[in-house]
């Protein structure tokens, strides 16, 4: 009898399966300014501790990967599926191993990573806590724990409180569309039943999405010292950022500026952001 754990796992494997050959062009995080904002973050990291040794969670086709090579020597990257694994650039100085398994259960080197990465990929969890213990084994004291591009529990909440039966303005309506109707593009596009990809990404269609305050406990209670949360996407910023009426570098500084903003207005503001993430110290 399957466990509901094995159950998120093959849902995950068929649906990147299926994805694999077209996931680098649909998914909107290898988008050039979301590369650039990644690789600063990880930049920063690394002028405060060295980045030598690093470990990539479902690391997918290699969008993490191609940014640490730029920081670490050896890299070792994780994903149930081996389509995906298939596509990862091998190339360049660092040391790249690809290991085909659920991060949960994976055996890691104790105390050995200096950071450790997952990103746009705790969603596809059943249960978070078997892989938020193992990363916090596997990295070596001072080892830093980026995570970033999960649902955000309090805007899937206010998304899902709005009336859909209403017209609303383009920038509320298309995430709406993104919310609520991604299952049925995903069918669409790939094939995959709705009920597999939900399956595939349970902490945001049947838990609604990660929030703060459950993390911030789970992470310390699992040992880590020091916890800082990233919001990232206000309702919006995607056609802000595409308005062609704008000079390019004009929106991306007016964006910019309006996240700076909304940032400092948290908790009230947290709402309006489409993802969270955070960097765990241990």
């Amino acid at each position: 009898m399957k466990t509901k754990i094995s159950e998120a796992i093959d849902a995950n494997i068929a649906v990147h399966s299926a994805m694999a050959n077209e996931y680098n062009k649909v998914e909107p995080h290898f988008r050039p300014e979301s590369i650039k904002r990644v690789k600063e973050i990880i930049s920063e990291l690394s002028k405060k501790t060295p980045l030598t040794n690093a470990l990539d969670l479902g690391c997918g086709t290699g969008f993490m990967i191609d940014i640490l090579k730029g920081f670490s020597s050896k890299i070792v990257g994780v994903d149930v599926t081996q389509p995906m694994l298939d596509k990862v650039d091998m190339s360049g100085p660092a040391q790249i191993e690809l290991i085909n398994s659920d991060t949960g259960s994976v055996k890691l080197t104790e105390n050995y990573f200096d950071i450790a990465t997952a990103y746009t990929f705790l969603d596809h969890l059943y249960d978070l806590k078997p892989t938020l213990i193992n990363t916090y084994n596997s990295l070596r004291p001072g080892g830093v724990f980026y995570a970033d591009l999960s649902p955000n529990f309090y805007f899937w909440q206010e998304v899902k409180s709005l009336n859909t039966a209403m017209e609303y303005d383009s920038i509320v309506q298309r995430e709406v569309n993104a919310v609520l109707r991604k299952d049925e593009e995903i069918e669409q596009q790939f094939g995959v039943r709705k009920e597999v990809f939900q399956a595939a990404e349970h902490q945001k269609h049947l838990k609604g999405g990660l929030k703060e305050e459950e993390l911030i406990t789970l992470l310390s209670d699992i040992g880590f010292s020091k916890v800082e949360f990233i919001y990232h996407w206000f309702v919006g910023q995607a056609e802000l950022i595409n308005n062609q009426s704008i000079e390019e570098k004009k929106r991306f500084e007016q964006a910019d500026l309006i996240h700076q903003y909304l940032t400092r207005a948290r908790p009230m503001s947290r709402n309006l952001f489409k993802y969270v993430g955070f960097i765990a110290t241990k």
